[in-house]
């Protein structure tokens, strides 16, 4: 090459092939927001040292959230020309936390199994992965899709089981199963509603019969039938 020529980023094709169709097919923003040029700085060998023109990630991403992190960035983004292809290693809830602390602090903050794990136990294989719960769990029904499990499951904190009022009855009847079919085989109207419609908004949630029925009782009776399961004998098998 003449000493006056001047390297134009369609040259580095030339010799580099495997690396720039590496970064255009997964270069992210290495791709979108800088070129070869802006990163290779000052020429090219033999004209310049070869460690000379290997930039420091310093150069550009100094001061975000997880540069500060303890550890060399190759470790993680093991290819600079597809960062986001990044590897994980053992003990990565603190480098994470820098990018999703929004997350660790539900697992954190939430316990169960889950948070017994590092990230990578569940997001293995790539950064960004999102597992199936049936890699590590049984389905509460036979059929049942991870799409059912986080209606009521949200995998960073599992416990706190919420769900909608429609839920079918069979999703709560594979932990509940014997108060299931107690309910499904009554004659009251307690029979025909969703348990969700009474069981309201939280696992776990015992309603009073007055915050539907009211008190249709007169005082009278109620000064000797304190509790309304006393007539009625259960919620699930009401008697009338």
């Amino acid at each position: 090459m003449a000493a006056d020529a001047v390297l134009q980023v369609s040259d580095c094709v030339k010799c580099h092939p495997t690396i720039v169709h590496q970064n255009q097919d997964d270069g992210a923003s290495h791709k979108t927001a800088v070129t070869c040029l802006d990163c290779h700085v000052g020429g090219h060998p033999p004209a310049t040292k070869k460690g000379e023109i290997i930039p420091q990630c310093s150069m550009c991403h100094e001061g975000e959230a997880h540069f500060e992190v303890k550890k060399p960035c190759l470790s993680c983004h093991q290819n600079p020309h597809q960062p986001l292809h990044i590897v994980f290693g053992e003990d990565n809830v603190a480098v994470c936390n820098t990018c999703h602390p929004t997350q660790v602090n539900e697992i954190k903050n939430n316990p169960s199994a889950h948070g017994g794990f590092d990230c990578a136990v569940c997001h293995h294989d790539k950064h960004g992965y999102i597992p199936d719960c049936m890699e590590c769990h049984e389905p509460h029904l036979k059929g049942q899709k991870f799409a059912d499990c986080v209606s009521c499951h949200r995998v960073h904190q599992p416990l706190n089981v919420t769900y909608k009022e429609d839920i079918p009855n069979k999703y709560c009847g594979a932990c509940h199963g014997d108060i299931a079919t107690l309910l499904a085989a009554g004659s009251t109207k307690h029979a025909k509603f969703q348990c969700a419609f009474c069981h309201k908004d939280t696992h776990g949630n015992v309603p009073a019969c007055q915050d539907c029925h009211g008190t249709p009782h007169p005082k009278s009776m109620m000064k000797k039938f304190k509790n309304c399961l006393d007539c009625h004998n259960n919620p699930h098998d009401l008697t009338k």
